[in-house]
């Protein structure tokens, strides 16, 4: 997998881990930082610094994962506890929901 687009993957947690935790996720310092990581990985990614891009850009993406998966799973159990108390949907059914 080419580095520039472990990058942008990594962007997107970024983002998703700021979404998770209720603060806002897409301002324009993020879009601009994001742009230019990406960019800089993105040079990077060719000839003989190649493996150095791809040495970054896991790197980013790890750390990325390691902060959004847990604050992500949190929100998603947080909701189902909600919907399960009643308190986001009286009534709810479709697929595979039955409340209320």
């Amino acid at each position: 997998m080419r580095a520039s687009v472990v990058m942008m993957l990594a962007v997107l947690l970024f983002v998703l881990h700021r979404w998770a935790t209720n603060k806002p996720a897409v301002t324009l310092p993020i879009i601009l930082s994001g742009v230019f990581v990406i960019f800089v990985i993105g040079l990077l990614d060719q000839g003989r610094t190649e493996s150095i891009a791809k040495g970054f850009a896991w790197l980013f993406f790890l750390v990325a994962a390691y902060n959004a998966i847990p604050a992500f799973t949190g929100a998603l159990s947080s909701a189902k506890r909600g919907v399960q108390s009643g308190a986001a949907g009286e009534g709810l059914s479709g697929p595979g929901l039955s409340y209320g």
